[in-house]
């Protein structure tokens, strides 16, 4: 008996069929309607990626209180506007390297490759199957994601980003309501290198200890009488979506602590020539989050950042109209004069973020992106304000940069803001403290190596040995 997933073979079975090729694979959803949605397999990834498929199920089977209201008046059956076909979401997970791996400090983590950042050992096998056409879309925190993805891979949309500052959880039983009032020599628990830093210049008679694992684990590590733990640091976000905002007894923002680049928010991540994913996520993404977080990642890929690099951001947006550009009060404008490329069809679909002209009465199944035309598109301005900072591991050095807001007018200005605030970080002193923290990362990846190689010519040793004492004969003594 085969199995009845098209894309899965029995192993049992007599008559087993090939696993169908990817192009195979995309027809059979196509006909469908069918999108898989990939994730990691921790709860908090389970429960946001449950979030986004149920949004996009809202988004594709019910149709705008205006026509809805037309169709009953009418009498006429309701009908999603893909030939009465149901979308349907389905997800599936899997555990990365970074899952496996919950030892080892994430500032020493080594990357797959020199050019591949720690980040990549959340994503890379998600991606692989995302390629193959497994996976329609992945679903990241925004936060694990590199700045720089995988060639045929791009974020396609941001869903509206939760809080992105971070929360202080107490010891269950302990009276304290802030870092302030824990008494020296308080060990908290952070798995965060960012964090580390910047609280070290804040709380120097703080004791701050690396501690990993999904959010079950850490509480009962925390609430452990037996545990050296007083706090925790974690993100608001993820408690909050976990159910857990109650053991939050204070928020932390800057300037004692600025959040991560993209944290509290999720991004979809799909094959950039998949035109019927992006035309699926149309009418999901929210343009606020998307512009802020291609700020912060844009001044985040500049300074070469991977998960494990001390970067703080803070960040703003207030859309603005365009009869408030006569006065822009402080504000500066210095992309005014510079010419975007035009769009096309397979532009980046980032690219499009707050530019497509999105009706409240347009069907969100309607096609816009296809190879002969463009979706509708708009102009929009907005107040982009981001502040960023970089930390010594240990506190002793901070370079932090505050500069005025600036007008932008698509994501491609706002990510380009982003990485002029890294290139001035840079000069103010940044480079010296990230050139450090790279030389201990590859002095760790040289010991790692050299650990390596004596465990293997320890093991070859060993094999040959044994072939010696099984070739060679015993001698009997009288």
């Amino acid at each position: 008996m085969t199995s009845s997933c098209p894309w899965h073979t029995n192993p049992t079975a007599v008559n087993r069929r090939p696993v169908p090729d990817r192009d195979l694979i995309l027809a059979m959803k196509a006909q469908a309607n069918t999108f898989v949605l990939g994730t990691r397999k921790s709860n908090l990834a389970l429960i946001q990626t449950g979030h986004v498929a149920d949004d996009l199920r809202l988004l594709h089977n019910s149709l705008p209180p205006s026509q809805e209201e037309d169709e009953e008046e009418e009498g006429t059956p309701k009908d999603n506007g893909n030939g009465g076909i149901p979308y349907t979401f389905s997800i599936e997970s899997m555990t990365t390297v970074g899952d496996r791996n919950q030892t080892t400090p994430l500032h020493l983590l080594s990357p797959y490759s020199s050019t591949q950042p720690a980040k990549s050992l959340w994503t890379d096998e998600l991606e692989a199957r995302l390629m193959n056409g497994h996976f329609d879309m992945l679903i990241h925190s925004l936060k694990d994601v590199p700045t720089v993805l995988k060639d045929g891979c791009e974020i396609g949309c941001m869903v509206k980003r939760h809080d992105p500052r971070d929360a202080l959880v107490i010891k269950d039983g302990l009276p304290y309501k802030s870092l302030d009032e824990l008494p020296d020599g308080s060990v908290v628990g952070t798995g965060s290198v960012r964090r580390v830093a910047q609280l070290k210049r804040a709380y120097p008679n703080l004791k701050f200890e690396d501690m990993r694992g999904n959010l079950n684990t850490r509480f009962s590590k925390l609430d452990n009488p037996e545990s050296p733990f007083s706090a925790l640091i974690l993100a608001m976000s993820g408690l909050s979506r976990l159910g857990m905002a109650h053991r939050v007894v204070s928020a932390l923002e800057a300037p004692v602590l600025m959040h991560a680049v993209g944290q509290g928010a999720l991004a979809v991540e799909i094959r950039s020539d998949d035109m019927r994913t992006r035309n699926c996520l149309r009418g999901l993404g929210h343009w606020p989050t998307e512009w802020t977080c291609g700020a912060e990642r844009g001044c985040l890929r500049v300074l070469e950042g991977g998960c494990s690099v001390p970067v703080g951001v803070e960040s703003e947006i207030v859309e603005l109209d365009e009869n408030d550009l006569e006065n822009l009060d402080g504000m500066e404008d210095p992309y005014r004069d510079e010419d975007e490329i035009a769009l096309k069809e397979d532009s980046p679909m980032l690219h499009f973020s707050g530019l497509i002209d999105i009706k409240p009465t347009t069907r969100p199944s309607t096609p816009t992106f296809s190879k002969n035309a463009l979706p509708p598109l708009r102009k929009r301005f907005a107040k982009l304000t981001l502040s960023a900072c970089v930390t010594a591991t240990d506190g002793s050095r901070h370079v932090l940069y505050e500069p005025k807001s600036v007008l932008v007018r698509s994501y491609r200005q706002a990510e380009k803001f982003g990485e002029d605030v890294a290139r001035q970080l840079r000069k103010m002193g940044a480079s010296e403290i990230l050139d450090e923290i790279n030389r201990v990362r590859k002095e760790r990846e040289r010991q790692d190596l050299e650990r390596a190689i004596q465990r293997s010519k320890a093991l070859e040793e060993e094999k040959e040995m044994m072939g010696r004492v099984e070739g060679a004969k015993a001698e009997v003594i009288a």
